[in-house]
């Protein structure tokens, strides 16, 4: 006996209804077994912890289990990522990483890792640095090329504030200073919200800092933002411009993503991948983000890998210029 046509084209549309539906399910066969750590190489308080809390905060959800976000300060980066790189790859301790992940070891020789030392999760953010003075201080009145007129002409006069060691403020400033034919000098702080502290007192005149660390300083009056150094609008400023709109080719723009012990397994790896996925799409990451002024961007895992080797190549070369590497 035949089966009709009819028949047929029912009994193939519930395989492929079947086979639609458990895809997505064997993808998440993994989950976290017990609550993950969440290892963010910055003090509380900052964009890479604002980011962190935003993200974690909703990516509960998915992962099933609490996301205890973990501040590990210190080295640029280098306490955080030892400890998350020689972290059990059991796929309870996940890492946030940035641009610092590839330039650690240009400044510093005992560095034992870099952005092939570990398996990434996928793109979390893409923050913009904000050039910014005190509204009430000696630059309040200028826009960008009139700062940068004053800056050449007294060299060093600018007292820019970066925090620690060669991280992403001093790849940031070189590059404007290159660009922009300027000299600032360089004063290392410990960290963003010093830097902070230091513009509005008026011991320094300028900064490069998130989004997050100075939007209440912004809406409050206190800070002027000259520009910044993202390639896209700021969600919530849409009226500072970038460096490139106002025609300097500035574009280090600071990526972060999450990442796993390099030796995860498969299984673990793809679950952490797909949690990533579904959170990342979910609006209440955007909602979350938008609160703290963190910028969205989300990218899987092999697009991550091939952003951060092309940030890779890029800040190579600005470390061969300053010397922090023999070309």
């Amino acid at each position: 006996m035949h089966k009709s046509h009819s028949t047929k084209a029912g009994l193939a549309g519930l395989a492929l209804a079947l086979a639609a539906w458990g895809a997505p399910a064997a993808a998440q066969d993994w989950r976290p077994t017990g609550p993950v750590t969440l290892i963010v190489p910055s003090s509380p308080g900052g964009g890479h912890d604002s980011n962190a809390r935003a993200l974690a905060q909703v990516m509960e959800k998915y992962a099933g289990k609490p996301i205890v976000v973990v501040n590990q300060p210190g080295g640029g980066g280098v306490v955080a990522y030892n400890e998350m790189m020689n972290a059990a790859p059991n796929g309870q301790t996940i890492g946030q990483v940035s641009t610092s992940l590839v330039t650690d070891n240009y400044r510093l020789e005992s560095i034992k890792y870099d952005e092939t030392t570990c398996r990434y999760i996928g793109q979390i953010a893409a923050d913009p640095n904000l050039l910014v003075v005190a509204a009430k201080g000696p630059y309040g009145k200028m826009d960008l090329k009139q700062f940068i007129e004053a800056a050449k002409a007294k060299p060093n006069s600018v007292l820019m504030g970066v925090s620690g060691n060669w991280g992403n403020q001093d790849y940031n400033r070189h590059q404007i200073e290159k660009v922009l034919g300027a000299k600032f000098r360089r004063i290392p702080i410990k960290g963003g919200r010093e830097i902070l502290l230091g513009i509005l007192s008026g011991d320094l005149s300028a900064g490069l800092l998130y989004p997050s660390e100075v939007k209440a300083q912004i809406d409050a009056g206190e800070l002027k933002v000259l520009a910044h150094n993202g390639d896209t609008p700021l969600d919530g400023m849409p009226d500072v411009k970038s460096f490139k709109e106002q025609g300097y080719d500035v574009n280090l723009s600071v990526w972060r993503a999450l990442v796993l012990p390099k030796g995860t397994p498969d299984n673990i790896a793809n679950g952490w991948q797909e949690i990533l996925r579904q959170t990342m799409a979910d609006p209440a990451v955007k909602t979350a983000y938008r609160s703290v002024s963190i910028g969205y961007a989300y990218a899987d895992a092999k697009a991550t890998q091939a952003l951060i080797e092309q940030s890779r190549d890029q800040l190579r070369v600005i470390s061969e210029e300053v010397g922090l590497i023999k070309k």
